[in-house]
């Protein structure tokens, strides 16, 4: 994805990278299919989303677990209880 930076909790920034958003859903239990649907989406979202080309990690959180709610209960439940060590 041409651009997109995401803003950490830190205030540190890295680019875009989709295949983290991806594990993370598929780690919370989602299917491959509900993984790729969704990150798809919040990757689109994240486009629009970004302010001067920069989108908040907690903004992609929210995101994603607004769409794996609906898709899958269990696993954004899983994802939302989620914290780094």
């Amino acid at each position: 994805m041409g651009g997109i930076k995401v803003e950490k909790k830190d205030g540190t920034t890295e680019d875009f990278d989709r295949s983290k958003v991806k594990n993370g859903i598929l780690n919370s239990g989602a299917s491959e299919d509900q993984a790729e649907n969704i990150t798809g989406q919040v990757e689109a979202w994240a486009a629009t989303a970004a302010t001067n080309g920069i989108v908040k990690a907690a903004d992609i959180k929210s995101k994603v677990l607004e769409l794996l709610g609906g898709m899958n209960p269990t696993a954004a439940s899983t994802f939302e209880n989620y914290q780094k060590s």
